[in-house]
């Protein structure tokens, strides 16, 4: 199975390349307030832990460039083809397109940047082995200088009462 991701949000050329294609793969998708009724099985909305669920068990997933959504495949160490919305499919920008690339970039996905490539990019995506790098833990090391600047100001809060 193939999961399609878009978010609460639509993204119509998606659902229609997916539609195209239904012959071709065994595709469930999560919809959003998309005005496209696909000849998948498909559903509007679901809880993250429900999203996760049908993450999990794909093959592969189809999504979006949303953080959310991209930051939760790369917790379940999950192979995907990123479509980044975009101005040309009614988006009010191009805020996506970046974090997409940066996604290909690092190895963790296949970029797609026209749904007209739909097909060579899940059959790319099938032959990816994903590469999940560790980034280091930046909270931990900010979280000791903000605890050492805490104590500093309680300090200064004694010397000078009226701050």
């Amino acid at each position: 199975m193939i999961f399609i991701v878009v978010s609460t949000g639509h993204f119509d050329p998606l659902i229609e390349a997916c539609s195209r294609l239904h012959r071709e793969y065994d595709f469930v998708g999560q919809i959003g307030s998309s005005q496209v009724d696909p000849p998948f099985s498909h559903f509007k909305t679901a809880s993250p832990s429900q999203l996760e669920s049908y993450m999990a068990r794909a093959e592969l997933v189809v999504t979006h460039a949303g953080t959310g959504m991209l930051s939760m495949l790369y917790g379940l160490k999950k192979k995907c083809v990123v479509i980044p919305k975009q101005i040309r499919y009614g988006e009010a920008n191009d805020g996506q397109v970046e974090l997409a690339k940066k996604w290909q970039e690092l190895g963790i996905g296949v970029l797609c940047m026209d749904v007209r490539d739909l097909r060579d990019s899940i059959e790319k995506c099938r032959r990816l082995e994903p590469v999940f790098p560790v980034f280091p833990s930046l909270g931990r090391g900010l979280r000791k200088e903000l605890d050492g600047m805490a104590s500093l100001c309680e300090g200064f809060h004694k010397v000078t009462p009226y701050l």
